[in-house]
Formats: structure tokens, sequence, C-alpha cells
């Protein structure tokens, strides 16, 4: 059975080559730890669109940890791995991996 996490996410944004860039910050309250990460993105963007802010961009494409197209950088590790230390895609990352109140950090790959 899934258990709710909490966790402050802050990614790299910008808006553009000529931007200079930064990180926002987004507090995530309630997701479902058998969330994909990916999945968790979308529910960020949905959130973010709600606001009036840009969505977050990512790649993905089959989202079943086939084609290797959804390289993000999660805590300074290639994919991510969260508390595993078995390298894994990012659409096969899921939030269980992470502890109850960490900061994620997310960076292009």
């Amino acid at each position: 059975m899934a258990r709710n996490i909490s966790f402050t996410i802050k990614y790299w944004k910008q808006n553009g080559p000529q931007d200079q860039g930064h990180f926002d910050t987004h507090e995530m309250k309630n997701i479902p730890d058998d969330t994909s990460f990916l999945e968790m993105l979308d529910v960020l963007n949905e959130r973010l669109t709600l606001q009036g802010e840009d969505p977050i961009a990512f790649d993905s494409d089959c989202r079943e940890g086939i084609c290797g197209m959804c390289g993000v950088v999660i805590n300074g590790s290639a994919h991510g791995r969260g508390s595993s230390p078995v390298p894994t895609t990012t659409c096969q990352l899921h939030m269980r991996s992470f502890a109850d109140g960490a900061t994620i950090d997310v960076e292009p790959w």
C-alpha cells in the first residue's frame, strides 16, 4: 500500500541560452510514494500551469525504462537514484526512493 510523502523540489529553470538561469523551489505535499518521478513532474507541471507559471520542460518518450530518453540529473546523479544504489532510468524511479521531507534537486542532463 502506498504512503504519501511531502518534499521540496528545486529545479533548474532557464528561459533560453542567453538567460543566466536559476533554481525554482516548490513544496510538494501528499504525493503517493508509488508515483514515478516523471509522473510527479507531471503533477508539478499541472500545478504550475494552474498558477499561471511556465511548466518544467523535460524529455520523455516510452516511460517504460526502455528508451533512456528521460535524462535528468537528480541530486547530482544522472537519472537519479533516490535511496537506491542501483542506477535506473528516471521513469522507473519512484518517489518511495526518497525520504519524506527530502529536498530533491533536478537539473538538465
